[in-house]
């Protein structure tokens, strides 16, 4: 092993060592808790209250159909951002970096906006129907 070897080696480990020090700063272990709780009951909120609205929107018949096709669209949207956005987004914020597979992050983007979209035009077509 050459000089040169181990001085790359030494520059790229200390920058390493910072790099991951500068993160493990960011939050405390309390505040961290707090937030993983946070997002995880808000997840399960979001996923138990829109597959509810669907069941209800299913088995119930007093809504017009159109609109219960629109709710139902609607509820789909906001299950897909419990599922898309919710633990990407406070795993990327909490870890401070991508922990994923690097073909997923495009994937998850995608998702994310889609479901972002979806609602603003499910939620247009209401107002237009109304």
């Amino acid at each position: 092993m050459s000089l040169a070897n181990i001085s790359d080696y030494t520059d790229w480990n200390e920058s390493e060592t910072a790099y991951a020090d500068a993160y493990d700063e960011t939050l405390s272990a309390p505040i961290q808790t707090f937030l993983i709780c946070l997002y995880t009951i808000t997840a399960i909120v979001s996923l138990c209250g829109n597959v509810t609205a669907i069941w209800v929107l299913l088995v119930g018949k007093r809504s017009s159909r159109e609109l219960r096709i629109f709710l139902i669209n609607l509820s789909m949207s906001d299950i897909t951002m419990a599922l898309f956005s919710i633990p990407f987004t406070y795993t990327d914020f909490m870890l401070n970096r991508w922990i994923f597979p690097p073909l997923f992050c495009p994937f998850v983007q995608f998702m994310q906006l889609c479901s972002v979209f979806v609602s603003v035009y499910t939620l247009t077509v209401i107002g237009i129907d109304r």
